[in-house]
């Protein structure tokens, strides 16, 4: 035992030594108690220091704030064997994270943990001999009650126990006030301050186990100039940066005003902060953190009347509620959501009462928001609360979820704010707008512009009366361009692409191997006079007939730009109001199929060119092809067996005709008809048409495009036919 003893002693030494001539060393962790104070960290010119309970002291490595009830008693060595127990330099180094023993016998040695003096965590204030060995078989079990060592700070390389026992940062300052018993629910009521005044440094902090509750602080009194502010749980300030990595569950709740981690740039909280903070997981110990903001405070990041700004969350479980009126993840009320980004991680953001679950708060904008990575969550949708433009978002890869209950977009904009220059590269998002805003654009009387899509799977679906991509009521959707990707737009009563109800769509671009599915749906009964709006183009509108009678007008069909369009489509379809029957007018585009070749009327002469007419003759009844605006065009038709082959060199052309013509079609033995232009073959069955009932009858193509117009839309044009 002896012998042992003396080993552990030597290591001891040898390894206080190594620290004292080792230049290249690393900066170690420091531990701190938030049970035993109020914690202030500062960064500054001069070097870093903690304060706690009126005691300052100078620390330059990392800082870990745990509660005593699951502290560090332990660290383990990197030597061969423990330190001694009186080698002056600490405690034995054995394991992490072990609760009080079992009572031990009267001349046994105090367990770490039991209830005695703070002072006995800090062998400089121990009453017993230094040179007391303890037997080692007295050493607690490892694995019977204790958390897993894997709680302990990882740095094993750093050498931690040896390094730092020459001088122990465990415990808080010798003369600091004894610590207050934990309440039963494990949170405290004192709070950590944080403030780098270095913009070229950043400072570094480690929360274990920290859960701290002063949500009952501060008072609103509705009487200007006489509410108490709060405490804020966590406050980060100044303009360096702050990486925060987190251990364990960790639980901020603040007070009356306040975030619940707090990172604003308003004043009067102190030293507003400018710098960037980040949360992470670096250690991979399932680190969690949630933050739950007081009365106009965000769940992270702005006060009332102070920005979000310059937050990154890396990794870890983060779970972000704003108090009324504040963001998930960005400002209190009153305040913006700017430079958010997420890299990685399972982020849950829930903003409040017309607060963004990230972004603005509300009456302000959620700008530069950037995505690229873990899974995302965001009740209260990504971009500006009420009132306030949601901009520059950009998402480039993970799992993304946007709803929005409040009027607002999922991304984009909030009520009555718009969704300008979204981008969505990659990834999985599916957003989904509250009543009377987009999926993705403007919120309740917002617009939503310059939205690309480049990949990824996107689903956007309006709420009542708003776009799926675009509009939200009376709002445009324009400058829609989707160059990739499979993407489901979804409106109700407004376009699936382009304008809320009573908006408009313009300049849709569709290219590439875009796979786009636009809808659109009428939203039933309960909303009298409402219309169905286009699958891309404009919203439905309302309006009444001479006798003040309401009168629903569909959405305004616009084509989009699909010049560029190589392997992809576009399928619009509208559903009938018990969403189930699609009504007859819908358009199906193909896949691009090469020209055919004209056929040969003189099988005799190969070479002979293809007569060219403007009609067939079928008795009385006609049949012609026409631009679009009703202008005859040049085609050419051949019988073959029970088919009519209808040639146009055109990309743009429409097949009409009257219910007379397809009954002497019939007559004839025409069994269908096979409109042919430059890009698309469409196939009409001459039965089908003739039992859809009407007049008439109408096929257009538009590129890969074709439509089939009701009878009552073709009955409508303004022919040209004799």
């Amino acid at each position: 035992m002896k012998k042992n003893n003396a080993f552990r002693r030597a290591a001891a030494l040898l390894a206080a030594l190594s620290i004292t001539v080792s230049l290249a060393a690393p900066a170690f962790a420091d531990i701190y108690y938030i049970d035993d104070g109020d914690i202030t960290i500062t960064k500054d010119e001069h070097g870093q220091t903690v304060q706690q309970n009126g005691t300052t002291k100078d620390d330059s490595g990392e800082i870990i704030i745990t509660t005593r009830e699951q502290t560090i008693t332990t660290q383990e060595s990197d030597l061969e064997g423990p330190a001694a127990e009186d080698s002056g330099f600490g405690p034995v180094v054995e394991d992490n994270y072990q609760p009080a023993p079992p009572a031990q016998p009267e001349d046994a040695e105090e367990p770490k943990d039991a209830d005695q003096p703070e002072s006995t965590e800090e062998p400089k204030d121990a009453d017993q001999p230094e040179g007391t060995d303890q037997p080692e078989d007295a050493e607690e079990p490892k694995a019977a009650d204790r958390k897993e060592s894997t709680e302990e700070p990882e740095d094993a390389d750093r050498q931690e126990s040896a390094d730092r026992q020459a001088q122990p940062q465990q415990a808080a300052p010798a003369d600091a006030a004894p610590a207050a018993p934990a309440p039963a629910n494990g949170f405290c009521k004192n709070i950590i301050t944080v403030i780098n005044k270095c913009a070229d440094k950043v400072l570094n902090l480690t929360l274990k186990d920290v859960k701290i509750d002063v949500s009952d602080t501060g008072k609103n009194t509705g009487i200007p100039g006489t509410s108490v502010e709060g405490k804020a749980a966590l406050s980060v300030q100044g303009s360096g940066d702050v990486e925060i990595e987190l251990d364990g569950e960790n639980e901020l709740k603040s007070g009356f005003n306040r975030a619940g981690l707090e990172k604003t740039d308003f004043t009067f909280i102190g030293t507003p902060s400018t710098g960037m903070l980040t949360l992470k997981d670096d250690k991979k110990k399932a680190g969690s953190l949630k933050a739950t903001g007081g009365q106009f405070g965000a769940g992270i990041g702005g006060v009332e009347n102070g920005n979000g700004k310059n937050i990154t969350i890396n990794g870890g479980t983060v779970e972000a509620t704003g108090g009324d009126f504040g963001a998930g993840i960005g400002g209190g009320f009153g305040g913006s959501g700017e430079n958010i980004t997420i890299n990685g991680g399972t982020v849950t953001a829930d903003g409040n009462d017309f607060g963004a679950g990230i972004g603005g708060g509300k009456e302000r904008k959620g700008e530069n928001i950037t995505i690229t990575g873990g899974t995302v969550n965001a009740a209260g949708g990504i971009g500006g609360g009420e009132g306030g433009n949601g901009k520059n978002i950009t998402i480039t890869g993970g799992t993304v979820t946007a709803t929005n209950k409040e009027g607002g977009a999922g991304i984009g904009g909030g009520v009555m704010g718009n969704g300008e220059d979204i981008t969505i590269t990659g990834g999985t998002v599916n957003a989904a707008g509250g009543d009377y805003a987009a999926g993705i654009g403007g919120g309740n009387s917002g617009s939503g512009k310059n939205i690309t899509i480049t990949g990824g799977t996107v689903t956007a679906k309006g709420g009542v009366l708003g776009a799926g991509i675009g509009g939200g009521v009376v709002g445009s959707g324009t400058n829609i361009t989707i160059t990739g990707g499979t993407v489901t737009a979804s409106g109700c009563g407004g376009a699936g692409i382009g304008g809320g109800i009573d908006g408009s769509g313009s300049n849709v671009t569709v290219s590439g191997a875009a796979q786009v599915t636009a809808t659109a749906t009428d939203i039933g009964p309960d909303w009298s006079g409402a219309a169905t709006g286009a699958t891309i183009g404009g919203g439905g509108s309302n309006t009444v007939d001479s006798d003040g009678n309401p009168v629903s007008i569909p959405g305004t069909e616009i084509q989009a730009d699909i010049s560029g369009l190589t392997t992809g489509y576009i399928h619009h379809i509208i559903y009938e109001q018990d969403g189930t029957t699609i009504k007859k007018e819908w358009w199906e585009p193909e896949r691009p199929q090469p020209k055919p070749e004209n056929p040969q009327p003189n099988p005799e002469d190969p070479n002979a060119p293809a007569e060219e007419s403007n009609e067939v003759d079928l008795g009385t009844p006609l049949l012609h092809v026409e631009t679009l605006e009703g202008d005859p065009l040049p085609f050419n038709a051949q019988q073959q067996g029970s088919t009519l082959r209808v040639t146009s060199d055109n990309l743009a052309a429409r097949l009409h005709g009257t219910r007379q013509a397809l009954e002497a079609l019939q007559e004839q033995g025409v069994e269908q008809i096979q409109f042919v232009t430059t890009l698309k073959t469409t196939t009409l069955p001459v039965a089908e048409l003739l039992a859809e009932g009407g007049s008439w009858f109408a096929l257009e193509h538009n590129g890969l495009v074709s439509r089939r117009l009701s009878a009552a839309q073709a009955e409508s044009l303004k022919c040209w036919m004799r």
